[in-house]
């Protein structure tokens, strides 16, 4: 019986002991957890290391959703790939921002970061050009929705970029057809460009060419009313006076060459009736 009551004041000795291991052991709060991983996250991105950040950030922006702090977490993982020039992960990072929390503080930022990421994709005009067409929407979106934000002129600039890099495009396009003495398919895509991009640099050249294809079309007052068109701005023709003229010289001869030839079959032809 002795025995029985010394390992009974044993066993209730011991549930204090027990207690306290439980209580030690009991999990922290998700909330918490997710917090921590969030200060440690910011430390790195704060000290510029951007991958260990982004690992942390990441996690917290799949695992903790639903905290004061994750839209925090979401820019920083946005801008840690921004700063790292990871521009495709980037432009993916800030747009899920904007998605999702579309009053946020940060949201003209990130729309005009977006801008920034997908003009860095943007390959040179002699690439794939949908990277670059994207990026003229992204632009143009950005514009119609900030006219007057802190990034606005350089989102003007940028545009203007990549809408000369399409309309290079273009015009070495129709260069290349032109060279190729394949003058209706040259017409064709100087005509796109002057459409599409009208305030191009390169309008003024590809207007002096096309004047060329059209007389090799024989349509040659198509030709002169191109030329027309181009002086009709004089600071624009200014600089191109010497070309227009060789290019008046090169519609005349073309077309005194082309009268002479139907002149010619014209008298064949009635010879052959006598």
């Amino acid at each position: 019986m002795r025995h029985i009551r010394l390992a009974t004041l044993a066993a209730l000795a011991l549930v204090p002991v027990l207690s306290s291991c439980s209580k030690s052991k009991v999990a922290a709060s998700p909330e918490k957890v997710c917090r921590e991983k969030y200060d440690k996250a910011s430390k790195a991105f704060e000290k510029g290391k951007d991958v260990q950040a982004q690992e942390i950030l990441r996690d917290i922006t799949i695992s903790c959703n639903g905290y004061d702090f994750i839209e925090d977490a979401q820019y920083k993982l946005a801008e840690s790939h921004f700063r790292s020039e990871q521009w495709m992960e980037a432009e993916t990072e800030f747009g899920i921002l904007v998605e999702n929390y579309e009053h946020s503080a940060h949201l003209e930022e990130a729309r005009w970061k977006i801008c920034r990421s997908a003009w860095e994709q943007s390959p040179s005009w002699d690439r794939d050009p949908g990277l670059t067409a994207s990026a003229i929407k992204r632009y143009n979106a950005y514009l119609y929705d900030f006219p007057a934000a802190p990034h606005t002129d350089s989102a003007k600039a940028d545009l203007i970029a990549l809408q000369e890099k399409m309309a290079l495009r273009r015009f070495k396009t129709a260069q290349l057809y032109l060279r190729m003495d394949e003058p209706l398919a040259a017409t064709m895509y100087y005509n796109l460009l002057f459409q599409e991009y009208p305030q191009s640099k390169d309008v003024p050249q590809a207007r002096l060419d096309v004047a060329r294809a059209y007389a090799q079309l024989d349509q040659f007052d198509r030709a002169r009313e191109t030329l027309d068109t181009l002086r009709m701005d004089s600071t624009l023709a200014a600089p191109f006076a010497d070309r227009i003229v060789g290019a008046l010289k090169y519609i005349d001869k073309a077309q005194a060459k082309f009268e002479k030839l139907r002149a010619k079959e014209a008298a064949k032809a009635k010879q052959g009736e006598l």
